[in-house]
């Protein structure tokens, strides 16, 4: 099915101002492949969608609020992963690794980030206590970890107002 020029720039724009591209896709009305496709034809054009958003996060926003929209996205995408797994038909004790892999990249993230930024160092060892937890109930009670799962994202919130 051929789509509009319109539907080609909507999609474009909405992935530059923030939203992943499957949201982007989604909201134009576009397959996910299909608006990869475009996305990489786009760049061999010289178009890069990426260098784009990162210019226009940065023009739009102070340090400070991009180094917000960073630790957001990264929280969005996990918590995405989150959801997918729980809903995910894989043994309990693949959902399990692949939770705990999650929070260690978390931690990994909010190490990293604590040391361009050490106002969000509160954070950053509020989620490291957070992996500790996974880790130690993904070793010793993997029905604990996982009746955990579904509070992670109001914990999170209440971690950000507190040290965000």
């Amino acid at each position: 099915m051929a789509h509009s020029q319109d539907v080609r720039d909507k999609l474009r724009r909405l992935y530059i101002e923030g939203l992943p591209l499957n949201g982007a896709a989604l909201s134009s009305g576009v397959s996910y492949d299909t608006a990869r496709d475009w996305k990489t034809k786009a760049k061999a054009k010289g178009d890069d969608w990426d260098t784009a958003r990162a210019a226009y996060r940065i023009s739009d926003a102070g340090i400070d609020e991009l180094n917000q929209q960073m630790v957001e996205d990264f929280s969005r995408q996990m918590i995405t992963t989150l959801r997918e797994l729980e809903v995910a038909e894989i043994p309990a004790a693949s959902k399990v690794g692949l939770m705990a892999q999650l929070s260690d990249a978390n931690a990994k993230f909010a190490k990293a980030f604590a040391r361009i930024n050490p106002a969000f160092s509160g954070l950053s060892v509020s989620l490291d206590t957070l992996k500790t937890i996974a880790d130690y109930l993904r070793a010793n009670d993997p029905a604990a970890l996982r009746a955990l799962q579904p509070h992670l994202e109001d914990v999170g919130a209440i971690l950000g107002k507190r040290y965000g």
